[in-house]
C-alpha cells in the first residue's frame, strides 16, 4: 500500500470516537489513573509526539530510550516529548521536544491528530499524545544528553497477534512484583504510558 493512502486513512481514523480508556486500560490494569479526581491533583501538563515518516514503501514511527537520571522514567523507552514551557501549546511543546530531542524541525512535521490524555501517577503528569507525520526519511540528530539510543519500528509491528506480553515487575515503591502487561516491540519491553499511547493508536488502526 502507498505511504500517501496510509496517511489517509490514519487521518481518517482521527475522525471516528478513540478507543481511549479502554485500550489504556488493557495495557495498565494495575492504574489509578484514570479517576475523576485526577483533576485535584493539579498534574504538570506535558505532551508527546508520536512521529510517523516513510521508510521502504511503508510507515515507521520511532521510540527513545532515556539516558538514566535522577527521575521516575529514567532509561525508559518512551516518545520524544516533556513538559509545557510558558505560554505555548501543547501541540508546539511535543514539536519543541521532538526537535530537541531527535533534532527534526519543527515546521517539517504535519500534525494527523491527538489521542486520549494519559496521566501518570509517579511524575504527577497529564500526557497529551500527538501523532505526527514527516513526509521524508529523517535525519535524525538525537541529544546525547537526554537520548540513549533511538528505535525505528515499522507501524505493521503493532498488529502482531502476540505483541502484549506480561512479565512480573516491582513498579513505584511496591515492595512485590505484579503481572504487568507490556509492548513486545524489537527485542524492547515497552510498558507504562508509552505502552498505553502506542496501545490506543493500534487499537485506532484496527478500527
Amino acid at each position: 500500500m502507498k505511504v500517501n493512502i496510509l496517511i489517509e486513512e490514519i487521518t481518517e481514523k482521527f475522525k471516528q470516537p478513540l478507543p481511549g480508556i479502554t485500550a489504556h486500560l488493557e495495557l495498565a490494569p494495575y492504574r489509578k489513573a484514570y479517576s475523576k479526581n485526577i483533576k485535584y491533583n493539579n498534574p504538570t501538563m506535558a505532551s508527546t509526539l508520536l512521529l510517523l515518516y516513510p521508510y521502504s514503501n511503508s510507515i515507521n514511527f520511532c521510540l527513545t530510550q532515556r539516558n538514566k537520571y535522577n527521575g521516575p522514567h529514567s532509561n525508559q523507552i518512551s516518545f520524544p516529548g516533556g513538559k509545557k514551557e510558558g505560554n505555548e501549546s501543547l501541540e508546539n511543546t511535543a514539536l519543541r521536544e521532538t526537535e530537541e530531542e531527535i533534532g527534526i524541525k519543527q515546521n517539517k512535521i504535519e500534525i494527523l491528530g491527538k489521542l486520549t490524555n494519559v496521566y501518570v501517577p509517579p511524575s504527577n503528569m497529564l500526557i497529551h499524545p500527538y501523532v505526527g507525520y514527516l513526509n521524508e526519511l529523517p535525519k535524525f540528530k538525537t541529544n546525547e544528553r537526554e537520548v540513549k539510543k533511538l528505535i525505528n519500528i515499522n507501524f505493521t509491528e503493532l498488529l502482531k497477534k502476540d505483541i502484549i506480553q506480561k512479565k512480573q515487575m516491582k513498579l513505584g515503591d511496591k515492595k512485590q512484583e505484579i503481572e504487568v502487561p507490556y509492548l513486545a516491540i524489537k527485542n524492547e519491553i515497552v510498558w507504562g504510558a508509552t505502552s498505553v499511547i502506542l496501545n490506543e493508536f493500534r487499537k485506532m488502526l484496527q478500527l
